[in-house]
């Protein structure tokens, strides 16, 4: 989800009242600070999801262990 915000987010032509130096140096930045909250935002929620993944099996297997 991250890759096609920052794909998105990437202008097709450089705008004509940036200079070359602000485009160079100053836009690029704050992209890729916001490219790199979203793709750890995106781990964070992936982890999450794994340790609900992991959670739900261990209460399965516990409960199968007490039925039986």
């Amino acid at each position: 989800m991250a890759v096609l915000d920052v794909a998105r987010g990437r202008a097709a032509c450089p705008s004509q009242s940036a200079s070359a130096a602000n485009r160079a140096t100053g836009d690029r930045q704050p992209r890729r600070l916001r490219s790199a909250i979203e793709i750890g935002g995106t781990l964070v929620a992936l982890m999450l999801i794994a340790v609900g993944v992991l959670a739900l099996r261990f209460i399965l297997v516990l409960a199968h262990g007490v039925v039986q």
